[in-house]
């Protein structure tokens, strides 16, 4: 039973809290979760999903309180128990009864491959200096991964900018896991087992382009990125 699970949506990252177990369990699951994170999710919009759990004031102020400590961006909830829908609203948040259904526009394209079954967190904000996380699934970055941050990710990671900082993708050991960025540019880079630094010759080039790192007969390769995986 997850009492606490994070999934990645085009509008931010969405918690989802069991909606039978007690609240003190799920608590203790949200506050072991943002500890791993590090700050990870700091400055990020985040949905919060009750699904049909009863919530109480208490309860609300007790994790209003705590995601607030942790600098998130509380966008809307998403609760089906009249009750909870009215308590939040009350307390100014936006409440809906489900999810909105992406529009065709909106859906992301299949990949040519099959998806590895893990989630996928979007960050619609670059990653600071310090800024330190980790997430089980995939990551995608919408800007700059700045010199002293660091990203560890189960999956593969996707920068939409410079990535300066710290990267670590198919962590512990998935050296299937991949790395793009438009200009990739890490200080130390790992996928998997496998590690390189910022001084690797494949690193040199007189102008910024779009790259993709992967593990090829036991090191990294970084070249060209063409489109695909």
């Amino acid at each position: 039973m997850e009492l606490f699970t994070i999934k990645g949506l085009k509008a931010g990252p969405t918690f989802l809290f069991h909606d039978q177990a007690p609240f003190v369990e799920v608590m203790k699951a949200v506050e072991d979760e943002l500890a791993r994170a590090k700050g990870f999710f700091r400055d990020s919009p985040v949905v919060l999903h009750f699904g049909s759990r009863l919530l109480n004031k208490d309860e609300w102020w007790r994790l209003k309180e705590r995601l607030l400590d942790e600098g998130l961006l509380l966008r809307y909830a998403v609760a089906t128990a009249q009750a909870s829908r009215e308590l939040l609203y009350k307390e100014g948040l936006p409440v809906r009864e489900s999810l909105p259904a992406a529009t065709p526009e909106q859906k992301p394209q299949q990949p040519a491959t099959p998806a590895k079954g893990t989630n996928t967190l979007y960050l619609r904000k670059g990653l600071r200096g310090g800024e330190k996380g980790g997430f089980e699934g995939d990551v995608v970055v919408m800007g700059d991964g700045n010199q002293g941050g660091e990203i560890l990710a189960g999956g593969d990671v996707v920068v939409v900018g410079t990535l300066r900082g710290l990267v670590h993708a198919g962590y512990p050991d998935n050296k299937e896991a991949v790395v793009v960025a438009l200009n990739l540019t890490p200080l130390q880079l790992r996928i998997g087992p496998q590690i390189a630094r910022g001084d690797d010759n494949q690193n040199h080039r007189r102008a910024p382009r779009p790259e993709i790192a992967r593990v090829k007969d036991e090191g990294i390769m970084i070249e060209p990125y063409q489109g695909k995986l």
